[in-house]
């Protein structure tokens, strides 16, 4: 097996968001969220920790030389100080830290204040049209979206105050933006990663597009192939390690089959926890070769 030089967890720290896409698979009905208890939702952390920052099983197997937590939702910001207290007891722990946001809640200050923290801040934008991103969800109930001028604002910010901290772009491929060309876009932000992902039908209500149309928005992206990392619903399944906002491990179903999850870190071993879901740590390192 490919060693890998950074373990990736995602934890989904909350399903509240501010936007609403159609295809969202980040919805566990209101779960016990762990930030609402500060001290459960450190022990969760600390449990990580103890598992992940020392030798196990996984850790011999890909061999890595440091586990980053990326924070992901839902929307993260949405929970202001109970995010930032979890983003910092992260770091104290040692873990690297990274952001995955709509950016819709991106301050100058959040910029100012925290930015330099994260080792990577990934943002989800599907599209340049308004009424795509209408279409898709991505946009508040009072109708507000995050432009692509706003966008590049941001790029800029960050590559000027934090240019150790790495960006990227998240565009999930599904049925409304599939004839997108965003090369351009791509071109003027020059991220450190683009990542391509068709849409994941987990559940009935999400739905899929073909091959054809995947492919295709590929190939059209050619000239910004350079930033492009693709990932196709087979290449998803089982290669990320993600953590749900009640603190038990989860994978996605095969086709709209929901979640496979585990009992909660708070009372179950870690390895115990994984054992209950599942981990293909040659599918992630293939995701990271």
């Amino acid at each position: 097996m490919t060693p890998v030089h950074q373990l990736v967890i995602n934890y989904h720290i909350t399903e509240k968001c501010n936007y609403d896409c159609h295809y969202c698979y980040a919805k566990w009905e209101k779960t016990n969220e762990l930030h609402h208890n500060l001290n459960d939702m450190k022990q969760v952390l600390d449990n990580l920790a103890a598992y992940f920052l020392s030798q196990n099983p996984i850790q011999k197997k890909l061999k890595y030389q440091s586990v980053r937590l990326n924070f992901a939702g839902g929307e993260p910001l949405l929970l202001k100080q109970r995010f930032f207290d979890a983003l910092d007891h992260a770091i104290v722990l040692g873990f690297d830290v990274s952001l995955i946001t709509n950016g819709h809640l991106i301050t100058d200050e959040f910029i100012a204040e925290h930015i330099h923290k994260l080792q990577l801040l990934g943002i989800s934008y599907d599209s340049e049209d308004s009424v795509s991103q209408r279409n898709i969800g991505r946009g508040t109930p009072s109708g507000k979206n995050l432009t692509s001028t706003r966008l590049k604002s941001i790029f800029q910010q960050i590559k000027q105050l934090s240019p150790n901290t790495e960006l990227k772009i998240n565009t999930v491929i599904n049925q409304y933006n599939t004839e997108e060309n965003l090369s351009n876009l791509i071109a003027e932000l020059q991220p450190n990663k683009w990542k391509v992902l068709r849409v994941l039908p987990v559940f009935e209500q999400i739905k899929t597009i073909s091959d054809q149309q995947f492919e295709r928005f590929v190939e059209r992206h050619q000239s910004v192939a350079q930033f492009m990392s693709v990932e196709n619903n087979s290449s998803m399944t089982n290669s990320y390690l993600m953590l749900s906002p009640d603190g038990s491990f989860f994978q996605n179903g095969n086709g709209d089959q929901g979640y496979f999850k585990s009992r909660s870190l708070l009372t179950t071993p870690v390895e115990i926890a994984l054992a209950e879901t599942g981990f293909d740590a040659e599918k992630f390192a293939l995701r990271y070769s």
